[in-house]
């Protein structure tokens, strides 16, 4: 990589941490539903034109936000062994990232919501705690005589996504 492409990776990342930090406030203030590009421009102080070269409108912003937040989660997915009785890292870091956030998700799970979110939302986080549910648990789900998992496996995941909401 030349110095020239670090520099203009840089400012890329630069200028969507500003969007993505603009949007997540003006959501806040405004809810999802009545918040537009201009506002988003406006708070991270840069030309619509620019934010259309990242984004093509509030919804794909809020699913590249999305994808993004999740890739962070992921990437610790898998490290270390699973434990029945241990929450795994990935999980941990997501439920501190709403805490983390816990006014744009209060808001983004609202009635100024996204209609689209909370469920986009409620099947990432299931597919989350599935995958820890099967890797904690798949010598039990080999074995004929273990009683069937998948009522434990929906309890768990709702009681997950409701200690969330």
């Amino acid at each position: 990589m030349h110095k020239s492409e670090a520099i203009e990776d840089l400012r890329v990342r630069r200028t969507r941490k500003l969007l993505q930090q603009a949007f997540i406030e003006c959501i806040i203030e405004k809810g999802f539903a009545a918040l537009t590009v201009r506002d988003i421009t406006e708070r991270a102080m840069v030309n619509r034109s620019t934010f259309y070269r990242h984004y093509l409108d509030k919804y794909d912003l809020l699913e590249q936000y999305m994808i993004e937040m999740y890739a962070l989660f992921e990437d610790r997915e898998g490290r270390a062994e699973p434990h029945p009785h241990e929450a795994p890292a990935n999980l941990i870091d997501l439920l501190k990232h709403i805490q983390q956030f816990a006014d744009f998700y209060r808001v983004m799970r609202g009635t100024k919501a996204d209609p689209l979110f909370e469920q986009r939302f409620r099947q990432k986080t299931e597919k989350r705690f599935l995958s820890w549910f099967n890797q904690a648990f798949s010598e039990r789900m080999c074995d004929p005589a273990a009683p069937h998992l998948d009522l434990k496996y929906h309890i768990i995941a709702a009681a997950g996504c409701g200690a969330i909401a």
